[in-house]
């Protein structure tokens, strides 16, 4: 019996993640990384990004290129189940270029639209700023909007329905209680447990969360389950997310089939994952008494400035000095004193006969003029176009035939994509492919091997062959812990003399299960 009330009353996994995807489960890497030299042919790369949840793998990618210098043409089509996420992608890229404002401001700003289920105030604002700009702009040109996005693969419906995305964001009093809905997704899930949450989320993050990615503070953690705010500075954020609104298909008990606006994206993984995870700086992954001295906000804000120092760095203003009456003066008589050769010589000191001296103002703006173009970075190279509706159509069509050279397949799609749209035929010779497992995710170990291996019989039904142990370097790259030939990693040892046998920790390194990498690779 009580093993049946159990059953009522735990939701699976799945009702936690919910329906649409509004952040990625995987860390974020550079697309053209994963090229072979088979698929690249000296015109141009086209990678496909089925259902990645948000933008990182772009920006990550054009933060390579341009440290790299790398110019070469790159499109890159992304495919997601809900037109909401892919005007998210659109906003949260325009917050992160807007090069006016600093890049500590711009990363804090960007954090609360990315994760924060309620903003500040003045983050609320822009939100409806930028919409608004966007709204008028898809006005004059609703095939094309800045800087890089292309809307020419979608349907006029469907670009209506972004249009209406965007004039829901820039409501000033939009219907959306995003703190009311959160609590109620919360109440669903937890169900009878829920006056006990905080002991669920304790047992969540210690038995789960924490074997997978222990960066992630359990305050840092409990806080976004029992609130949903990855990051609280400078006050309480009071503002709802608008950029989180989306919508699912509902039956009425009167009207029938209805479109519900909600809340309706993860509640239980987190969005630390994309960018809070992993980094390439080992500084962040230092212990001291068995602790991490860094946390996965620190590891996010440091992604996020490094990507907005390479393709977006700040733009000082102009300085604002004016020199006052009283300066003109005393300039004046000091250019008369030195121009003065004797007491009987008279000078004329009217405005016509004094010499030009150049304001702070005006050499203000000839260095801006002088330096700002040759720091702009060029974004003309990369460009991202939309799919929506059914993927499986839409890549039976001729015009995506071999026309791949990278695929990604992000784990809430993959059963919908490896299964049907994906195969041999829309990908090139040599093309990568990359399947993200459910490493982050809450489930037993048992749980994920299974995953990974359905993973690969899809991938071999589909034709792609196993890369394995092959790409092992890749893979050691989002190891967590570190790989292991990193010492400060090596978790230290309570017995005598704090010393650590690093052969066995080595040894259980090697041995690290598949299923404890992000992504499964795969060669067609």
């Amino acid at each position: 019996m009580g093993s049946e009330v159990m059953a009522e009353i735990v939701q699976p996994v799945s009702v936690g993640v919910g329906r649409n995807a509004m952040w990625g489960y995987s860390p974020a890497f550079d697309l053209t990384k994963y090229l072979s030299c088979d698929s690249k042919d000296g015109k141009e790369s086209n990678v496909l990004l089925a259902g990645p949840g948000d933008i990182r793998h772009v920006l990550e990618t054009l933060r390579a290129r341009q440290t790299k210098q790398n110019h070469e043409k790159i499109v890159v089509y992304i495919w997601e189940e809900s037109l909401e996420c892919m005007a998210r992608h659109i906003i949260l890229t325009r917050i992160l270029l807007n090069r006016q404002e600093s890049i500590q401001t711009r990363t804090q700003t960007f954090l609360e639209s990315y994760g924060n289920v309620l903003v500040h105030k003045k983050t609320a604002e822009l939100i409806a700023e930028i919409a608004n700009q966007i709204y008028k702009e898809m006005a004059e040109d609703a095939e094309f909007i800045k800087p890089f996005f292309d809307l020419t693969c979608l349907k006029f419906r469907e670009r209506d329905g972004i249009e209406d995305i965007f004039k829901f964001s820039r409501a000033k009093k939009p219907q959306f209680d995003s703190r009311y809905l959160w609590d109620n997704r919360c109440r669903h899930y937890l169900g009878s447990r829920y006056n006990s949450a905080a002991n669920v989320i304790d047992w969540d993050y210690h038995m789960r969360m924490k074997s997978y990615a222990p960066i992630i503070h359990k305050l840092h953690y409990r806080r976004w389950r029992i609130q949903g705010i990855i990051v609280e500075r400078q006050g309480k954020c009071t503002e709802p997310n608008r950029t989180l609104a989306t919508e699912i298909r509902g039956m009425h008990k009167k009207r029938g089939p209805v479109n519900v606006k909600g809340f309706w994206s993860d509640i239980l993984i987190s969005p630390y994952i994309s960018y809070g995870v992993h980094t390439t700086e080992k500084k962040f992954y230092e212990r001291s008494q068995n602790q991490y001295k860094k946390h996965s906000v620190d590891i996010c804000e440091h992604n996020l400035e490094q990507v907005m120092q390479a393709i977006a760095p700040h733009e000082k203003k102009e300085e604002e000095t004016t020199v006052s009456s009283a300066d003109d003066e005393e300039i004046t008589i000091l250019e008369a004193a030195t121009m003065t050769s004797g007491d009987d010589e008279k000078v004329d000191t009217s405005p016509e006969q004094r010499p030009v001296v150049p304001s702070l103002e005006s050499k203000a703006k000839s260095v801006q003029t002088t330096g700002t173009s040759a720091n702009t970075p060029d974004l003309s190279n990369i460009t991202v176009r939309f799919l929506f509706g059914d993927l499986a159509k839409l890549l039976a069509k001729s015009k995506y035939d071999g026309l791949f050279d990278l695929i990604f397949v992000g784990q809430a799609v993959a059963h919908v994509c490896m299964t049907k749209a994906l195969n041999k035929n829309v990908s090139k010779r040599g093309c990568t492919v990359i399947a993200e497992t459910v490493k982050y995710v809450p489930v037993k170990l048992n749980e994920k091997k299974l995953y990974v291996e359905k993973l690969r019989e899809m991938g071999k039904a589909a034709g792609w062959k196993t890369l394995g142990k092959a790409d092992l370097a890749a893979m050691n790259e989002f190891k967590f812990p570190m790989p292991s030939d990193d010492r400060m990693h090596v978790p230290v040892s309570s017995g005598e003399g704090d010393k650590v046998n690093v052969k066995e920790f080595e040894k259980k390194q090697e041995s690290y299960p598949e299923c404890m990498f992000p992504f499964v690779y795969f060669r067609a």
